[in-house]
């Protein structure tokens, strides 16, 4: 009788288990199975999860007593060469890059450089930002806790609220500090780094800019093939619709006709595509990502060339099957057409994972350009939970909650804080259009994991998902913040 109680009791504790874990509730924390349990877990479930999830590499790190308990790369590095994900592949870390640039902030700090409560913008020589009532009030606190009320769009240095009354998530603010960096400093965010962090960290695969020697074991990050043709095709059906509401009835007008000519027809399709093809380049370059350019570019130009060569082939095709009517082979010319070119392009723009080319090296940039191993990652993350070359006292106020965005979630200088029952996690993550990685590490435990992956934005959310089966735990806030969900919320 008691073994059937007992037995009744069990299985009353694992469906509840199952329905917390379902629910999205706490899990318990790994950080008291062993390693071989966990990384056993991990072997099985991530390949898996990887197929699941159309995921073409992965690599993961275990921290286990402020060390690295174990680490292994899964899948490819490009899905074309098929290159393997190794514990040594470098990935673009995008977001991560904030935590590292924090980091050399607080250095500087401690150094007597920066202070944490001065105006950013007495260390200048000339003003980075425009005039507004907020800029003499824009402290480093205020960035490192992206309370500084700039945006998160690059593109606009205009400040949203006044620093320190609100919090949202701010590129900006690392591209400012950066600026101060680099002025203080007389020297590149590159050299700084490589200063303060990469070479006393032991961090000898981690660069702020794309250097020549990681690029041979640097994964290329991979896009659907559908959004590179639909970059480059909404734009050009726009413009060509322009061109028609606005040019035919100025021909209307001039010569009394409707219908334009092939001349004038060719000649907009010609101008359409050059537009577009120079508005494309010069916004990505502009906003440093000329690798997508030219993919761009090359994947509409293998649309274009595929259409016109099905306008051709279908050509021959509609004289054959229609030797009457005009206006009859004209229909059977364009149903060929489009069934040709559909034929081609259907298998081609399916493809989910399509490797972007790397690019020759780029300037730093203190928000997002930093590539590094998954394991020189993990060596930050001890650095930040167990600091030995921050003073007591930085260390702790970064490792303080400064903006409270919720009962279980802060920021502190550089990291978020995660509150829940297992302690406080310090974290960050990053997304780039082609790659998603996650670090986090409970500082009381010495405890924690780093996930990169070589997959697009289209499924984002993949890097945190195996860091929640690698750590157990909460991880609901952490989601919540890397889709944005706090953005310009006042501090109470």
């Amino acid at each position: 009788m008691l073994q059937r109680q007992a037995a009744v009791l069990l299985a009353a504790i694992i469906v509840l288990f199952q329905a917390e874990a379902a629910s999205g509730q706490e899990t318990p924390l790994r950080a008291f199975q062993s390693v071989e349990t966990v990384a056993a877990d991990l072997e099985d479930f991530v390949p898996r999860y990887m197929k699941e999830q159309n995921i073409p590499g992965v690599s993961v790190v275990l921290i286990r007593d402020w060390r690295i308990a174990w680490k292994k790369g899964f899948g490819v590095s490009n899905t074309l060469t098929r290159d393997p994900v190794t514990p040594d592949t470098t990935f673009e870390v995008a977001s991560n890059s904030k935590a590292l640039s924090a980091y050399i902030g607080l250095r500087l700090v401690d150094q007597g450089r920066l202070s944490l409560d001065k105006p950013m913008n007495s260390y200048l020589a000339q003003p980075w930002l425009p005039a507004s009532p907020n800029r003499d009030l824009i402290t480093l606190r205020h960035v490192l806790s992206h309370s500084s009320g700039l945006a998160h769009n690059t593109m606009s240095r205009e400040s949203l609220f006044t620093p320190g009354r609100g919090y949202s998530y701010s590129a900006v603010g690392y591209t400012y500090l950066q600026a101060v960096i680099e002025a203080i400093t007389g020297q590149s965010l590159e050299s700084v780094a490589r200063q303060l962090v990469f070479e006393p960290l032991g961090m000898s695969s981690s660069s702020f800019i794309n250097r020549p020697d990681l690029t041979p074991r640097t994964s290329n990050g991979h896009v659907h093939s559908l959004i590179l043709v639909l970059a480059i095709v909404v734009p050009f059906v726009i413009c060509m619709g322009l061109f028609a509401i606005v040019g035919i009835p100025v021909q209307r007008v001039w010569t009394g006709r409707w219908r334009p000519g092939k001349r004038k027809v060719m000649g907009s399709l010609v101008l359409a595509w050059a537009l577009v093809v120079a508005g494309i380049s010069f916004l990505l370059w502009k906003v440093d990502l000329p690798q997508f350019a030219v993919l761009i570019v090359l994947w509409g130009s293998l649309v274009g060339g595929i259409i016109v060569l099905a306008f051709l082939g279908a050509s021959a095709v509609a004289s054959r099957l229609s030797s009457g009517r005009a206006d009859r082979r004209r229909a059977i010319h364009v149903l060929c057409t489009a069934l040709i070119a559909a034929g081609i392009l259907f298998p081609a723009i399916r493809i989910s994972n399509f490797p972007v080319p790397k690019w020759p090296p780029t300037k730093a940039q203190a928000a997002g350009s930093m590539r590094a191993t998954a394991a020189d990652l993990a060596i930050f993350l001890i650095e930040l939970s167990r600091s030995k070359h921050m003073s007591t006292e930085t260390a702790k106020q970064m490792r303080s909650p400064q903006v409270r965005l919720s009962d279980d979630l802060s920021w502190g200088l550089g990291p978020g804080i995660q509150h829940s029952r297992d302690g406080d996690a310090l974290w960050q993550w990053g997304q780039h259009l082609h790659f998603q990685s996650v670090m986090i590490i409970y500082p009381e435990h010495g405890f924690g994991a780093v996930v990169c992956t070589n997959n697009d934005l289209l499924n984002p959310d993949v890097a945190v998902e195996i860091a929640r089966r690698a750590l157990g735990g909460r991880m609901e806030p952490i989601l919540r913040a890397t889709h944005l969900q706090y953005n310009y919320r006042e501090i109470q």
